[in-house]
């Protein structure tokens, strides 16, 4: 198994934070790559996207636990586990582990962009979700 571990300093309330991070169709599209399509069904979700030339499906679950949001998936590339948690009331974790296949390393390269560009732009991100959302 492979790990990226991330903390990242949030300006809003952090219940509301993970509030947001437990839907898919917001989560999915800001980790892995190149999120092409996004499917939820309660708490299972279908994702469709491409590393460099290859397409990957990605299915999984999310899971609510006190603090912390998991999503457990698997994907035709190999599998992981997504966990955003509370470190304290300003700050969140970010740890995707997920398994050591070639693709998973080329995958890791964007993930890390992917979790910089989050990083730098998160809190105008949840700001216009909670808009959208009224929350």
């Amino acid at each position: 198994m492979m790990k990226l571990e991330r903390e990242i300093k949030i300006s809003h309330q952090v219940d509301v934070v993970l509030q947001i991070f437990a839907d898919p169709t917001f989560t999915i599209p800001r980790i892995f790559p190149n999120v092409n399509r996004i499917k939820v069904d309660g708490e299972k979700f279908e994702a469709e996207g491409k590393v460099t030339l290859s397409s990957y499906h990605l299915t999984g679950r999310v899971f609510l636990g006190y603090n912390e949001v998991k999503y457990v998936y698997d994907s035709d590339k190999g599998g992981g586990v997504l966990k955003i948690s509370k470190v304290d009331e300003n700050v969140i974790r970010i740890t995707l582990e997920y398994d050591g296949s070639l693709l998973a390393r080329i995958g890791s390269i964007i993930v890390n962009s992917n979790l910089n560009k989050l990083e730098k732009n998160i809190n105008e991100e949840i700001r216009l979700e909670r808009i959208k959302r009224k929350i």
